[in-house]
């Protein structure tokens, strides 16, 4: 499934701001790098990306670490470090957003005070998650009635090997069989369309 994104990159008429923020991300993520690291060639870049995929937050942040070839690790416990490899990571802001603290959580603890950790990544799904329930349904019997749908589809995920159905589509009807699924599908679709009513009266009453 292809996921279209689209990278600004940014010349000599950029914003100035941008370039600004741009140059301090650089830095940040150099004070994380040792010296030696650098001195040898290592070199920082940082894009804003732009990203119209379902569930992409719509600029994030991303950097890109290249390292020299080398024989060994340049930073040891990192093994994109060695041989000229590139070390990729993201944060989900814009580059004006992005702090100190932001840049140690998207690097892990190979690099000086990085923080980034497979925990902390499930903590940020989890949250993105429950947050999306609790905007989408304002009662708790639908909050209650999405979440029991999101984890039928997630034992769904496991089941297929972590592979996810078309966008926007059900997965397929021999796992559907196994749970109330079309059921509780059936009972989101009413507490949907009464959050729309409720909207237009609210709307109209102004």
């Amino acid at each position: 499934k292809k996921v279209l994104k689209v990278y600004i990159m940014f010349s000599a008429n950029e914003n100035i701001a941008l370039r600004q923020h741009k140059r301090r991300i650089v830095e940040l993520v150099e004070e994380t790098i040792p010296e030696d690291a650098l001195d040898l060639g290592t070199m920082v870049m940082v894009m804003q990306v732009s990203c119209k995929a379902p569930g992409c937050v719509p600029l994030e942040t991303v950097v890109c670490i290249v390292f020299p070839k080398s024989s060994t690790q340049l930073i040891p416990g990192l093994a994109e470090s060695q041989n000229g490899g590139t070390y990729k990571t993201k944060i989900l802001m814009p580059m004006a957003e992005v702090r100190k603290n932001d840049v140690l959580e998207a690097l892990p603890p190979a690099f000086q005070g990085g923080t980034l950790s497979v925990e902390r990544l499930c903590l940020q799904a989890r949250d993105v998650m429950l947050a999306q329930i609790t905007q989408l349904m304002n009662r708790k019997e639908d909050q209650k009635m999405m979440a029991q749908y999101l984890q039928q589809c997630l034992n769904q995920y496991l089941q297929r090997n972590c592979e996810a159905p078309e966008y926007g589509q059900p997965f397929p009807e021999e796992l559907s069989q196994t749970t109330d699924q079309p059921a509780i599908v059936e009972t989101l679709g009413q507490a949907a369309q009464n959050i729309t009513l409720g909207q237009r009266i609210h709307k109209d009453g102004k």
